[in-house]
């Protein structure tokens, strides 16, 4: 993620990361984005049109065909869902949380998600979706599983629940679906559970943090964006919320004709003919993914495509008229793209590319495989974005208190670019932002780990940089090169903490540095001389 920057001089090599990007041809407007009323919790080318065969990596299997018929919307059919009586609770229930001490009811307990289908149909007169969405997961808990519950947003109303194709109780609270299956889940078996709901998507109020709403939000002129972190996907159809529980994705879309939706991953082959005046469009990312990295973009766009050295598939979409501003930019996807490999290693999914809304958003988010910018991207920030496909979305944080692993080297990134392909000496714009800010207190007072709720993306866009181009000098070139493509390697595909990375970080030193990394990284004031200035940034 990052944010725009009203830079200063002395910033010039700072590029904060919460802003959207792509690489490719055209599409336009802007205009204030909707107030928002959720409540969050406490704490291309043309698309073919066919559904693939279930990953062979996912246990249960899910149907991958589009619904006969169009959910019924319970608001227009004359009565409200009916859930079947609640029964007693046979077995353990599911924690309604993961158990992040920063967003402690975000998540769930009991199971764990493989794969997630959403198949919706977009109404562009009132902006209402009717949708279905199949969660293939598995039963974690040690005994069995008598209720369980998803993220799920309260404007969209259920209509109807099955596990394993027995209708089942459920009930909705302002941000969860709470579900209570007539017989208990036995531990480690498979469950396919289908939700059928309909409504008006819209974004959850501080749904990013202290940056602002996250989530659906419905475009000016029309269609929707879906962009937001920590919270985004239960915004419009039930998921377990939080980055320890990944799983792969794929969206089916029914829009007008004359609309076109984009989302992660690939195109979908051999879907369905449409209805007549309908389009239909699939995506499928088979990568887990924490689930506020999935995004969908219903608009008039515009795509371009290309590949990358590596052979990646390249795919942007650019808001309508936008291709002319930000397809100079999106064209840099690939040189981007193989530097990014060179530095941290493989490339580490199927495809690549970005989203570029044109929208006032207040940040650019990292949404797998394709991030979504705002009308204010720039290099920086579509840098940092395709960085945190390594760092953010293949290796995922435990706990949003170690954000910095996402996002002090997603901000690290553009500095590293710069270096690369303009010959920037890093020490001098390391010294320049030491002597603009040494003697700021408020700029060293936040550490870049353990930050505190609301204050993950502050910080490690403007420090993070500092610290790791301090570490460089401190542990020498050639142990960083080997620390910044060693870490992906070895956890590739995993939930990390910083704690881990701390005790790596000192094994590729081969020598102790906690005394360099506390001050650097859970210091709230400015690190001591020996800190600050090591290496030959001492000279």
């Amino acid at each position: 993620m990052k944010m725009p920057l009203a830079r200063l001089p002395h910033l010039s090599a700072l590029g904060l990361v919460l802003v959207l990007s792509a690489c490719g041809s055209t599409v336009d407007g802007v205009a204030e984005l909707p107030s928002t009323g959720f409540t969050a919790p406490a704490t291309g080318p043309t698309v073919p049109a066919s559904t693939p065969d279930p990953s062979p990596s996912a246990t249960p299997t899910i149907p991958t065909s589009l619904p006969d018929t169009t959910p019924e919307d319970p608001s227009t059919s004359g009565s409200a869902p009916v859930s079947p009586t609640v029964p007693a609770v046979d077995g353990e229930v599911g924690a309604t949380g993961i158990g992040d001490p920063y967003y402690p009811e975000s998540g769930n307990g009991g199971y764990d998600v493989q794969d997630y289908l959403v198949e919706l149909t977009w109404n562009d007169k009132d902006s209402s979706i009717q949708a279905k969405t199949t969660i293939a997961a598995t039963v974690t808990s040690k005994e069995k599983l008598g209720q369980f519950s998803f993220d799920f947003q309260e404007t969209l109303k259920v209509a109807s629940v099955t596990i394993n194709d027995r209708p089942t109780a459920f009930e909705q609270t302002p941000a969860k679906l709470v579900l209570t299956p007539e017989v208990g889940l036995e531990p480690d078996s498979d469950l396919v559970v289908v939700v059928t709901y309909s409504g008006v998507p819209n974004a959850v109020s501080h749904g990013t943090a202290g940056l602002g709403d996250g989530g659906w939000v419905t475009l000016p002129d029309g269609g929707a964006v879906v962009a937001g972190e920590p919270l985004s996907a239960s915004t419009w159809f039930p998921a377990n919320e939080h980055p320890l529980d990944r799983a792969s994705f794929q969206v089916i879309a029914t829009v007008p004709e004359g609309w076109s939706v984009i989302s992660n991953g690939l195109p979908i082959d051999d879907l369905p003919a449409p209805a007549t005046g309908s389009a239909v469009f699939g995506w499928r990312e088979k990568a887990p993914m924490a689930t506020y990295l999935t995004t969908l973009y219903i608009d008039k766009f515009t795509t371009t495509t290309g590949t990358t050295g590596d052979g990646v598939p390249i795919i942007n979409a650019f808001a309508p008229n936008g291709g002319d501003k930000f397809g100079p930019l999106a064209e840099k996807t690939a040189g981007i793209v193989d530097f990014l490999s060179s530095t941290f290693g493989t490339y580490p999914f199927e495809s690549v590319g970005g989203i570029y809304s044109n929208l006032p958003l207040s940040f650019a988010l990292e949404t797998q495989t394709r991030p979504v910018y705002a009308d204010w991207v720039d290099l920086d920030t579509v840098v940092h974005e395709l960085a945190h496909q390594w760092y953010g979305d293949d290796i995922a944080v435990k706990s949003w208190a170690d954000i910095c692993l996402n996002e002090c080297f997603a901000s690290y990134a553009p500095w590293l670019y710069r270096e690369a392909t303009e010959g920037e000496d890093l020490d001098a714009t390391y010294r320049q932002n030491i002597a603009a800010y040494k003697g700021d207190k408020s700029f060293w007072a936040s550490p870049l780990v353990d930050m505190g709720a609301g204050n993950e993306f502050t910080a490690v866009y403007s420090r993070g940089p500092l610290a790791l181009h301090a570490l460089r000098n401190e542990i020498g070139d050639d142990a960083m090169d080997a620390l910044l493509s060693g870490w992906v390697k070895e956890k590739a595909g995993k939930n990390v903490s910083f704690d881990e990375w701390e005790a790596y970080v000192n094994d590729v030193a081969g020598k102790d540095l906690t005394p360099f990394l506390d001050a650097w990284f859970r210091g709230t004031t400015i690190p001591a001389k020996k800190y600050l200035f090591p290496g030959s940034l001492a000279g």
